[in-house]
């Protein structure tokens, strides 16, 4: 009976595999130092953002599905060790568009003041 439920109680390993595939493709696409142009920030951001969604809906289920096995602490490390190894590329993605727009703002903003400096 308790393997039955332990079985049950797992967390959903295909929906963690889709999201491995995501993310690495993700880490391929938009690699360190690769993004350039506003429009690839905001791909990216938007990318990772509903990746991280979809990862963050899955460690909530899983959390849940841990608290109906026997060894729940075991279970629960394991989905956090799981979910910390995804949400580091994410973040990282998420990170580098967001550095990226703020510094394009930043460049527009100066473009503008130096226009606005030169006029008499």
């Amino acid at each position: 009976m308790t393997i039955v439920l332990s079985v049950q109680a797992m967390p959903d390993s295909e929906e963690l595999a889709q999201i491995a595939s995501l993310t690495a493709s993700l880490d391929q696409k938009y690699a360190a130092g690769s993004l350039a142009t506003a429009e690839q920030a905001e791909n990216a951001l938007n990318e990772s953002s509903a990746t991280q969604l979809r990862l963050q809906r899955w460690y909530e289920q899983a959390d849940r599905a841990c608290h109906q096995i026997f060894f729940v602490n075991d279970c629960l490390n394991d989905v956090k060790q799981q979910r910390r190894q995804y949400i580091i590329s994410l973040q990282r993605i998420s990170l580098e568009a967001k550095a990226l727009q703020r510094k394009l703002r930043i460049e527009e903003l100066d473009r503008d003041l130096a226009k606005k400096q030169a006029k008499p």
